[in-house]
C-alpha cells in the first residue's frame, strides 16, 4: 500500500507539471508531507535526525519571513521532481533484465580473467555506462562475475570506484546530476559535453594508475584469454551499446525540442522503456512479476532518500531570503571574485565534510546551489555544476558512510576507510586536482 501512494504521488506530480493547477500544488505538498511522515520511522537514525531538523527550520524561516502557506508548499515539492526521477528510474533495468543482457555482460568480463589490466578496463567502462541507468546496483551484478574469480579485493575496491565515481559526473539518468541542473537551471544538452568529457578524463586517469599500481604490486601476470564471448553475447552487448545511446540521445533531443524539465523526461522515458520493449517482445507475463519486485522491494527502500530530498527542498527554499542565505550567498560571490579556486575547494571541502558526519550531499547541493549566482561570481553554470559533480563524486567514496562506500565495503570485506582512502586516496587527489585545475582555467 505504500509503494502504491509513493508512486501515486510521482504520477500526481508529472501531471501537475503539465496541468499547473494550484489544487493539485497543494494536493502535492499533502502527499510529499504524508511521505515524509511515514517514512520517518523508517529510516535510518542519522538521516532522521537532519531530516527532521531541516524540516522544522523550514517551518521556523517560512513563519519568520511572513510567507504564507503557498511558499511552504512549493518549499515541501521543491525536490519532487528530483525524488520522482529517484523513484521512477530503477524501472529502467526491468527490459534489460527481460533481454538477458546482463548475462552477456558477464560473459564479455570473463573473458578477461586471466588479464587483470584488461579487467579492471572491462569492469571500470561497464560501471561507466550501466550506473546512470542502474545507479549502485550496477556493482552488485558486476560484484556477481567478479566474486566468483577470487580477485584481490583492492582490486575491486579500485574498479568498483573509479568506473562509479567516474558516472556521477556525466550522466542525466543520475540524481546528482539530476538535482545540480535543476537549481542551476543548466540545459542538460549544454553539460552533457563537460560533463562526460571530464568523465571519460576521469576513467582514464584511474585505468592508467591501476595499470601503475599494479606494476609496482606484480599484480597478476597476463596469461591468455579465456573463451572468447559467443556472437550471441556479442550481439546482445552491441544492441545494449545501442539502447544506451539512444536512452541519451532521446532525453537530450526531446529537451531541446520541448523545453521540459530534463527531469520529468528521464521520469516520463523510464515509464515508457519497458512498455515499448514489452510490446516489441510480447514478455507481459514477465513483465508483470518484475514489476511486482520493484514495487515490493525497489520502492519501499527509499526512506531515507525521501525524508532528505523533502526536508532539504523545504530548507533550502526557505534559507531565500534570509539573513543566513544573503551572507551564504555574499561570501560564494566574494569568495569566487577573490579566488575560484578558493571558491572551488570550499565546495569541495564542505561536502566531504558534511558527508562524513552522515548527511546526504543532496541537503549541500539544495542548500548552496539556490543561493549561487553565476553572473555575480564572474563564471557560468555549467563550471559551477561540475564543480558541484566533482564534490559530490569526491564525497561519495571517501564518506564512510555514504550508501556507494558502504555497498563497496560490504562486497569487498574491506573497511570503509580503506575502501575510501587507503584504496582510491591517490586517486581521487590527483582527480581532484586535475579537475579543479582545469575548471579553474576555463572560468
Amino acid at each position: 500500500m505504500r509503494s502504491y501512494f509513493i508512486l501515486a504521488m510521482c504520477c500526481l506530480f508529472l501531471i501537475q507539471y503539465f496541468v499547473g493547477s494550484q489544487v493539485l500544488q497543494y494536493a502535492l505538498a499533502i502527499f510529499a508531507t504524508i511521505a515524509f511522515l511515514g517514512s520517518i520511522t523508517l529510516a535510518r537514525r542519522t538521516p532522521r535526525f537532519f531530516s527532521i531538523l531541516m524540516f522544522l527550520a523550514g517551518m521556523v524561516f517560512t513563519i519568520l519571513k511572513g510567507d504564507g502557506v503557498e511558499a511552504a508548499v512549493q518549499g515541501i515539492t521543491a525536490n519532487l521532481p528530483l525524488l520522482t526521477l529517484l523513484v521512477l528510474v530503477p524501472l529502467l533495468s526491468i527490459p534489460l533484465k527481460m533481454g538477458g543482457f546482463f548475462d552477456s555482460i558477464l560473459s564479455y568480463l570473463k573473458q578477461f580473467e586471466n588479464q587483470p589490466r584488461k579487467l579492471f578496463l572491462g569492469i571500470t567502462t561497464v560501471l561507466f555506462f550501466l550506473s546512470p541507468i542502474l545507479n549502485i546496483g550496477a556493482i552488485r551484478i558486476v560484484h556477481e562475475f567478479a566474486q566468483k574469480l577470487k580477485l584481490n579485493s583492492t582490486f575491486l575496491s579500485k574498479a568498483y570506484l573509479v568506473g562509479f565515481s567516474s558516472t556521477i559526473l556525466w550522466s542525466p539518468y543520475y540524481a546528482a546530476v539530476a538535482i545540480t541542473l535543476l537549481y542551476l537551471q543548466v540545459s542538460i544538452a549544454d553539460y552533457v559535453p563537460y560533463g562526460l568529457g571530464l568523465a571519460i578524463l576521469f576513467l582514464i586517469l584511474g585505468n592508467l594508475m591501476f595499470s601503475l599500481w599494479a606494476k609496482k604490486q606484480k599484480f597478476g601476470t597476463a596469461k591468455p584469454d579465456a573463451e572468447p564471448v559467443s556472437p550471441k553475447h556479442r550481439q546482445r552487448i552491441k544492441l545494449l551499446a545501442l539502447i544506451i545511446f539512444c536512452l541519451m540521445a532521446v532525453t537530450i533531443i526531446a529537451e531541446m525540442i520541448t523545453h521540459w524539465s530534463m527531469l520529468v523526461l528521464v521520469s516520463f522515458v523510464a515509464i515508457l522503456f519497458p512498455v515499448l520493449w514489452t510490446l516489441c517482445s510480447n514478455q507481459w507475463k514477465t513483465l508483470k512479476q518484475y514489476l511486482l519486485d520493484y514495487r515490493d522491494h525497489s520502492v519501499p527502500i527509499m526512506n531515507n532518500e525521501i525524508i532528505m530530498y523533502i526536508s532539504a527542498g523545504f530548507f533550502g527554499q526557505s534559507l531565500t531570503g534570509t539573513s543566513f542565505g544573503y551572507g551564504l550567498s555574499k561570501f560564494m560571490i566574494d569568495l569566487a571574485q577573490h579566488s575560484f579556486l578558493l571558491f572551488a575547494l570550499f565546495i569541495l571541502i564542505t561536502m566531504v565534510g558534511v558527508t562524513y558526519m552522515g548527511i546526504h550531499q543532496v541537503v549541500v547541493v539544495t542548500v548552496l546551489a539556490t543561493q549561487m549566482d553565476p553572473v555575480l561570481m564572474g563564471t557560468t553554470k555549467e563550471i559551477l555544476a561540475l564543480v558541484i559533480m566533482l564534490a559530490w563524486a569526491t564525497s561519495s567514496v571517501l564518506s564512510p558512510v555514504n550508501p556507494v562506500n558502504l555497498l563497496v565495503s560490504t562486497l569487498v570485506k574491506r573497511t570503509s576507510i580503506e575502501v575510501g582512502t587507503r584504496d582510491n586516496g591517490w586517486f581521487l587527489l590527483s582527480m581532484c586536482t586535475i579537475g579543479i585545475a582545469i575548471l579553474t582555467f576555463f572560468h
